[in-house]
């Protein structure tokens, strides 16, 4: 056994004799026992920064002795891409997911100054979570030794080349340990009913929010400049799986707001609390496992269905198996819990009277509706990723069967958001007539260009509210002003974000052709001229090994030449590679790339896919906005912050 191995078994026993000192605690409110589960804290979060290190350092170096270094590791690669290789495989994400559980729990121990029954029932149930990682890390071990040295090690994945893999795995997983936290918060909270979860909401829950939004669009658009990637959002298994989480959180956040204001949503919180960890055990490990078959899968899958891999793995993974037994006890532990804190309060439900249409439009039911709203989208997400397990399911199936929902969404919300300034009359007429404007021009327009019919009315409403609402601020001081600005940034940028997927797939247009060398043809609005190709290859000259290039001019207009440049394909073993050509203009991207080229009898050819994607910068800079709203809230919700900005207004009162 080395010195790694030594370290990853330690870490079970340290964090069951923190589980005990934590238990004893609560028991007999015993001061030493408190210091003996905060010393056996730090001294957890220690080892798991110790293992990181000496990860990283094997990686580093190269050291072909662990079977885990040399399967994603090589010599040749750069120290940016070694290090990525730490987050490669499961071996090491998990790794850094269990240490970022321990930061996240020390964190809130020290964040959280209330000595209470909240606090140290969090920690407990925390450090229980941690155990489980810490056990099925035992099974997943990056510190194996490989039987036979082997000369070189395999490297990463060429498709994993890129910059985006040294920053992207590192901010999922981190999340995914504020998730954890969370979880234990919201299951202390249903013993306690503390009101200082919702504080953890805050800290946590906005974290780990911020962090799964950079992730997604990280990962969309590392998408986006990969071919055969599908763009920047597919509805890939992965994918989904990785918006399902996020979903969950965005429903959550709001939820919490209505329980600090109206002590509401008690029991929905700390279940959403659970779904979001459970989404999050999926999504980590069932999709990357080899399960569901994806682009985004580097693990080599069994023949056969989803399900005959999934018992195929549950039989022969360990690691899995373990991740399969935690998603279920987390559901059986959880539903008990609520089950039984529902059955104590429904003497104490309210009784609504809905007797006036104001009264069924209030601010609560608005609100109200909105968050159930939001869960019926995550829950129809959900059936068709599961549905999607027994075959492949286009984009268009997820599109049409979610946009019923996300127009309900919009309706809720302009009703919600526009009832201080119109009557509500007024307000129902002009979202009836949206919602039969969308119904009409999504039946009547072919393709996918539906979605930017249906989109229309409710971009220029809801951005209306949204304005609307900001501009009612501009004239307070600078902090009422920017922390009612912050959610509705954040909700102007999903609107941009869901604008910019309605033009960029609706009306975005793709066209492969075959010229030969001196050809031009016509490529959907352009004019597509290939200058020359250049074989790099083998004996086979057909398979572009190892490379091969295409000189192409685009030309619209009949004479305004937009690009005069080179695309290239490669083949290296089995893994071929294609450099896309793209170019970002305001209004559109020209994204073209080469599919094969051929020589026969002395004349090259070469096959290409042009491709015309409007509105896309919508979607790059709604993610500016989303994350922008989510931390400009944060800020002026944090005392530094709201002291920063007073001093501001003070010598500028007015705006």
């Amino acid at each position: 056994m080395n010195f790694g191995e030594i370290l990853i078994y330690l870490n079970p026993l340290l964090v069951i004799s923190a589980i005990y000192f934590g238990y004893i605690h609560i028991k007999l409110n015993d001061n030493s026992n408190k210091k003996n589960f905060d010393t056996l804290l730090y001294v957890i979060l220690s080892n798991h920064t110790l293992i990181l290190i000496l990860l990283v350092y094997y990686f580093l170096k190269t050291d072909l002795r662990f079977e885990y270094v040399s399967d994603y590791s090589a010599e040749q690669l750069s120290l940016g891409y070694k290090l990525a290789g730490v987050w490669a495989g499961r071996d090491g994400t998990l790794l850094i997911w269990s240490w970022a559980t321990i930061l996240a729990l020390v964190c809130e121990r020290f964040f959280h100054k209330e000595d209470d029954s909240q606090k140290e029932l969090t920690s407990l149930f925390g450090c229980m979570l941690l155990l489980s990682l810490c056990i099925i890390q035992l099974y997943i071990n990056p510190f194996r030794l490989n039987e036979d040295l082997p000369n070189i090690g395999n490297g990463l994945n060429p498709l994993l080349l890129s910059p985006y893999m040294i920053i992207h795995p590192p901010i999922v997983f981190i999340s995914y340990g504020m998730i954890v936290l969370l979880y234990a918060s919201a299951m202390a909270y249903l013993i306690t009913e503390n009101k200082n979860w919702t504080n953890t909401i805050k800290r946590w829950g906005r974290g780990s929010w911020i962090g799964m939004s950079l992730a997604l669009i990280i990962g969309g658009y590392w998408a986006y400049v990969t071919l055969g990637w599908g763009g920047y959002w597919a509805w890939d298994p992965v994918e989904t799986s990785g918006l399902l989480p996020w979903l969950a959180m965005t429903t959550l956040l709001h939820t919490s707001v209505m329980s600090r204001r109206k002590k509401d949503y008690r029991i929905l919180g700390p279940l959403l609390a659970m779904f979001t960890f459970v989404l999050v055990l999926l999504e980590s490990f069932v999709t990357r496992g080899g399960i569901w078959s994806s682009v985004h899968s580097f693990i080599i899958e069994d023949n056969g269905g989803t399900w005959s891999r999934l018992r195929y793995v549950l039989e022969n993974d360990v690691s899995v198996k373990g991740f399969f037994v935690l998603m279920l006890l987390t559901l059986i532990t959880t539903l008990a819990l609520v089950i039984k804190k529902y059955r104590e309060r429904k003497d104490d439900n309210k009784q609504f009277e809905y007797k006036h249409i104001e009264t069924i439009f209030s601010e609560d039911n608005t609100f109200f509706a909105a968050i159930y709203t939001q869960l019926l989208i995550l829950t129809v997400t959900l059936v068709l990723l599961l549905v999607r397990a027994n075959g492949y399911l286009s984009p268009e199936v997820f599109e049409i069967r979610l946009a019923p929902f996300v127009i309900i969404l919009a309706a809720v919300f302009t009703i919600h958001t526009l009832r201080p300034f119109f009557e509500l009359q007024k307000i129902l007429i002009i979202v009836g007539l949206a919602i039969i404007f969308s119904i009409t021009y999504a039946l009547i327009t072919e393709g996918r260009s539906w979605m930017v019919s249906a989109m229309i009315p409710w971009a220029l409403i809801c951005g209306y509210s949204i304005f609307r609402y900001m501009w009612k601020y501009k004239t307070k001081k600078l902090l009422p002003m920017l922390r009612a600005w912050g959610p509705y940034t954040a909700h102007l940028g999903i609107m941009l974000i869901l604008i910019g997927y309605c033009l960029s797939y609706g009306l975005g247009t793709e066209d492969t052709i075959t010229l030969q060398e001196g050809e031009r043809k016509l490529a959907g609005n352009f004019i597509l001229e290939l200058e020359e190709v250049t074989m790099n290859s083998g004996p086979d000259e057909m398979t572009c090994i190892p490379k091969c290039t295409a000189f192409i001019r685009l030309i619209e207009n009949d004479d305004d030449v937009v690009i005069d440049d080179q695309i290239s394909k490669r083949r290296e073993g089995n893994q071929e590679t294609t450099q896309i050509y793209l170019k970002h203009q305001i209004h559109r991207d020209l994204y073209i790339t080469l599919n094969s080229a051929t020589s026969e009898g002395g004349e090259n050819s070469a096959t290409i896919t042009v491709r015309e994607i409007p509105g896309i910068i919508l979607v790059w800079l709604g993610s500016l906005l989303t994350i922008t709203g989510m931390l400009l809230t944060m800020f002026t919700e944090w005392k530094p912050g709201q002291k920063w900005l007073r001093n501001i207004s003070k010598k500028v009162p007015d705006h």
